[in-house]
């Protein structure tokens, strides 16, 4: 009976001493980046200051929240999806109990400033301070749910162009890339009860002005959208007395 009560002892001791070490192999993880490395959030994350930060964009289309037909402005939601290296922030995992990765608020380190060029809202930054994951390997990921506003084309088919790019870097500070083959995620759509999802795009572009020397860059969403068969001739009155 001793004994059972002594080896019940010791696994709640174990237990207690896991939880206590795994607190502190965090708190000294983040002390060693935040505090002896004296991470800078103001600072771009790049080696160099000649060399760019590449930064690979990424959107998935959640729905499509609104069509306002008279003044031809479509409201849709989507998770952007931010990803680049910080060679500030890595760690070995074998020195801090193993852990691989981070979560920490996302004002605390150095974040894109990626913002949508063609917004018709005055309000755009919908972007509530989330977290972030910081892998061991330096590797940044940055999820955020957005509801973006812009013109669409009204016609049979209707046209709607999201232009995103950095509202303050060319090319030589940040270096935009993306790796979804020329689509938009549609994994996690939800199907809109009076328009059809038709096509989608996102492509990457690169202009030169005439002004300046650099280069900048942008990632293009396209949506075609189509009115349901069966909303030709209610959905049109149904949408005129919603945008009244």
């Amino acid at each position: 009976m001793i004994e059972k009560r002594m080896q019940i002892c010791l696994l709640i001791l174990f237990f207690f001493l896991n939880l206590t070490l795994g607190g502190q192999y965090e708190r000294r993880l983040l002390k060693t980046l935040f505090v002896k490395q004296q991470h800078n959030p103001f600072e771009r994350p790049a080696k160099s200051d000649s060399a760019s930060v590449s930064v690979d964009l990424r959107f998935s289309l959640l729905n499509l929240i609104e069509f306002n037909t008279q003044n031809k402005i479509l409201t849709a939601s989507f998770w952007m999806t931010q990803s680049w290296n910080d060679y500030s922030m890595t760690w070995k995992s074998k020195d801090y109990g193993n852990i691989s990765e981070l979560r920490v608020p996302s004002k605390n380190i150095w974040l894109p400033d990626i913002v949508l060029y063609n917004s018709i809202d005055s309000n755009d930054d919908n972007d509530m301070k989330r977290n972030v994951v910081i892998s061991h390997d330096g590797k940044v990921l940055y999820v955020s749910p957005r509801i973006y506003k812009s013109i669409c084309s009204s016609n049979t088919n209707s046209f709607s162009v999201f232009k995103f790019g950095s509202w303050t870097f060319d090319k030589t500070g940040i270096n935009l890339t993306t790796t979804t083959n020329d689509q938009i995620d549609t994994s996690s759509y939800v199907n809109n009860d009076e328009w059809d999802l038709i096509n989608s795009s996102a492509l990457h572009n690169e202009v030169k002005y005439e002004c300046c020397q650099e280069i900048y860059q942008s990632i293009v969403l396209t949506i075609e959208i189509r009115r349901k068969f069966n909303n030709l001739s209610t959905g049109k009155n149904s949408s005129e007395s919603k945008d009244k």
